[in-house]
């Protein structure tokens, strides 16, 4: 029943982080330039200068983290606007940070797997035979997506529908609010490959919160944008940026394949037609939040951090118009209602009050008038017009899935590439941060 793969959600310009921001720093010459200071950057970064490189990190935007961020204004709680669970807890380095700082006041806990929310209508249906139907048809729909799994191609293709009033509940979580993605634009073949999971974490006080106290320390220059990467020189790279050319040995890239793709960074000179294929093999999905406080807890359940599922008026649509929907974080009576796929895609053209009318709309149509009654404010994200990122996080197209090894191969021993595209723990903070130290390594083994 749990949906682990959607927790990637792009970050925000929102400038706030009370617990710190990096120190701005700019040598024009060092031995590795880091191109971005989100998760992979800001590990690239930490491990070249453990081993004793000298290291510039630029970062286009005014804060570090890129799509892990706490907001505190916004609503007077923690407000997650990009990754918001602490993935695979087993394996996530910052699972074990968190629980080591708590005297420093972050408060990690498992997530609760005991109580969700199933709803038809007006009606609540856990423990009947309809919510039987809901889970029949999400296994039959993962256990043909799996079957599959040796077949580059999409889950439209062999997903059946034993259950078709649930079809597109289940095409919902799997796809748009599991891969960003609708069933049509992502792999059998990625999906079943990867990484091995385990149970998430949260943070009370915000995922990003914790990465920007992590990271706190380490030299960041902000607002520098990266223009152009000329890698033809005999011995160093050089990087164009709005405040001056830097020089260096080495150059790793953790920019996002929608900032790739878009060609914003130009290189000179160009690279292989294979590599930017994989920019595009390897594309970004949009996965948008809307998250919605209200005075109390008006859903019924007693527990805190409760996913809901509910049936959706449509049947086999090509992209689900509906939300994944987590309750009551943290027991902040702050709520997440997300979209995902081509629908997100939809609303975020219409726009802010499209995406916040939709979801009360819906919402309403669950729990009746008590979500206006109760409703004090909103606010939503638009992760496919943000500059920064132009999407939430990558997977692979179907028939793509061998760009996967082309991605993150180094070129020219000058060039390394890192981010969660280029990871085998995908969409997730965490395989970010381990792409950042395997750039790290790669570019340091080079030197």
């Amino acid at each position: 029943m749990r949906i682990n793969r959607r927790q990637f959600v792009a970050g925000s310009i929102a400038t706030l982080s009370s617990l710190g921001i990096s120190k701005f720093a700019f040598s024009s010459n060092p031995d590795v330039i880091v191109i971005g200071a989100g998760a992979a950057g800001l590990a690239a970064t930490s491990h070249l200068i453990e081993n004793g490189n000298s290291v510039t990190c630029i970062e286009a935007n005014n804060r570090i983290g890129g799509r892990v961020h706490t907001d505190n204004d916004t609503f007077g709680v923690p407000y997650d606007i990009g990754a918001h669970w602490v993935q695979n807890g087993r394996y996530n380095p910052f699972k074990s940070y968190g629980l080591k700082v708590k005297d420093k006041g972050f408060h990690l806990y498992p997530e609760q797997e005991t109580e969700w929310l199933v709803m038809d209508g007006n009606k609540k249906i856990n423990g009947t035979e309809d919510e039987d139907s809901l889970w029949a048809q999400y296994d039959a729909a993962e256990y043909a997506i799996s079957k599959a799994a040796n077949k580059d191609i999409s889950p439209s293709e062999v997903v059946p529908a034993i259950n078709p009033e649930w079809y597109d509940t289940v095409h919902l979580n799997i796809g748009p609010y599991s891969m960003a993605k609708d069933y049509s634009n992502f792999s059998c073949i990625d999906w079943y490959n990867y990484a091995p999971e385990s149970q998430d974490w949260i943070c009370k006080e915000g995922y990003g919160a914790l990465v920007a106290y992590r990271w706190r320390n380490i030299p960041v220059s902000l607002n520098t944008e990266a223009y152009k990467i000329n890698w033809d020189n005999s011995n160093n790279v050089k990087v164009v940026t709005n405040k001056g050319t830097l020089s260096a040995k080495k150059c790793i890239i953790t920019v996002s394949t929608g900032v790739l793709a878009s060609e914003k960074i130009k290189f000179d000179p160009i690279l292989s037609s294979e590599k930017y294929e994989s920019f595009n093999n390897i594309s970004m999905g949009v996965y948008n939040h809307v998250a919605m406080q209200f005075e109390k807890n008006i859903f019924g359940t007693t527990k805190d951090d409760v996913y809901m599922y509910y049936k959706m008026d449509s049947t086999y649509a090509a992209s689900p118009r509906g939300m994944g929907s987590y309750l009551n974080a943290s027991g902040s009576n702050l709520s997440y209602f997300d979209t995902g796929g081509e629908f997100a895609k939809e609303l975020e053209r219409e726009g802010s009050s499209a995406q916040i009318d939709f979801t009360i709309n819906e919402l309403k149509s669950l729990f009746g008038s008590s979500v206006e009654k109760y409703f004090i404010k909103a606010a939503s994200t638009a992760w496919g017009k943000n500059p920064f990122t132009f999407g939430s996080y990558a997977s692979a197209e179907p028939g793509s899935y061998s760009s996967r090894r082309v991605i993150k191969q180094s070129i020219d021993e000058k060039l390394f590439f890192a981010g969660e595209a280029t990871a085998d723990e995908y969409a997730s903070v965490s395989g970010a941060h381990r792409s950042g130290i395997r750039a790290a390594k790669e570019a340091i083994e080079t030197l």
